[in-house]
């Protein structure tokens, strides 16, 4: 063979690898499934305002005594019922006479969280909080105790939705669809967590706290290579 013979026919191999190289289709792939929250965390502060740090510690402890009772009375497990933080400081008010900070007191306060594994009772658990002398309630936060199993379900319509549309891809290039040779799927989305609605109602023994919440949405994202042919 002549060397311009097995220069053209190396040539030629390199094209025609490089046309396999380049036969392949990227698409991505959507999925997304409703799924009921059953579970609630509550975050609740306590603020206590005291002339002195062993007034102001004295008050917050026993706030959060009631609040343990109150779980405790709820049959919220004590692994649900989490002590986040304690912390006290100087408070100081600006005298316009002589002109300097003076020191009216101290704050201590608590930070405590709640897990629910009953919506029904998340109303009742505000409002009685609030009641024990808990001064902030922040909105429920949602999850529910399906979201592996639902992300599961989306993924695999991520991956019927990347194959339609690498199917359409392909179809309109003239090309016929082959395996899928590489995947990327990232961990589960977090889409915004939708807030129940919390409506104080008139305190009263016969007007408790009402509250309902929507869906979570569960969602996934998937990226996948196939190979494709003519």
């Amino acid at each position: 063979m002549s060397k311009l013979a097995a220069l053209l026919l190396i040539l030629v191999s390199t094209v025609a690898s490089a046309d396999d190289a380049a036969r392949t289709i990227s698409v991505s792939g959507f999925g997304s499934v409703e799924t009921p929250p059953d579970r609630a965390t509550l975050t609740l502060t306590i603020v206590a305002r005291q002339a002195t740090v062993a007034a102001a510690q004295e008050q917050a402890a026993a706030v959060t005594t009631k609040v343990l009772e109150l779980a405790d009375d709820m049959d919220i497990p004590e692994n649900r019922v989490d002590t986040m933080s304690a912390t006290i400081h100087p408070e100081y008010r600006w005298n316009r006479d002589n002109e300097s900070q003076e020191l009216v007191g101290f704050v201590a306060q608590r930070r405590m969280r709640l897990e629910i594994h009953d919506l029904d009772k998340v109303g009742v658990a505000i409002e009685r909080a609030v009641e024990l002398g808990v001064n902030q309630v922040s909105p429920p936060h949602l999850t529910s105790s399906r979201s592996r199993d639902a992300y599961r379900d989306a993924l695999d319509e991520a991956v019927e939705d990347a194959r339609e549309n690498a199917e359409r891809l392909a179809a309109a290039l003239g090309l016929t669809l082959g395996d899928a040779i590489q995947v990327q799927g990232g961990a589960p989305a977090q889409p915004p967590v939708p807030v129940g609605r919390a409506e104080a109602m008139a305190m009263s023994d016969s007007a408790a706290q009402t509250y309902s919440a929507g869906d979570l949405t569960v969602i996934a994202n998937i990226n996948v290579v196939f190979e494709a042919s003519l």
